[in-house]
């Protein structure tokens, strides 16, 4: 499949968001975020060597990084 790596991608940062129980209320919305950010870690790792990183630890790592920008940034507008 070519997309396999953003469908990857997505289906973990998903995994990762939900385990911090990260939502916005919109599910929608989150979807479409967890794309997007997908497509930037993608992005980030194009030239990533997998064999010498750890995938699980980046994504989790990024997926974290991003939840905390998105809670600071609410907690600012609220």
């Amino acid at each position: 499949m070519e997309n396999m790596k953003i469908l990857e991608a997505v289906a973990d940062i998903a995994y990762v968001a939900g385990f911090h129980k990260y939502s916005s209320g919109d599910s929608r919305l989150d979807i479409s975020q967890y794309i997007q950010w997908a497509a930037e870690f993608e992005k980030i790792h194009q030239t990533t060597n997998w064999d010498e990183a750890d995938y699980i630890f980046l994504i989790e790592e990024f997926t974290d990084r991003k939840i905390k920008a998105e809670n600071d940034f609410s907690a600012i507008l609220n």
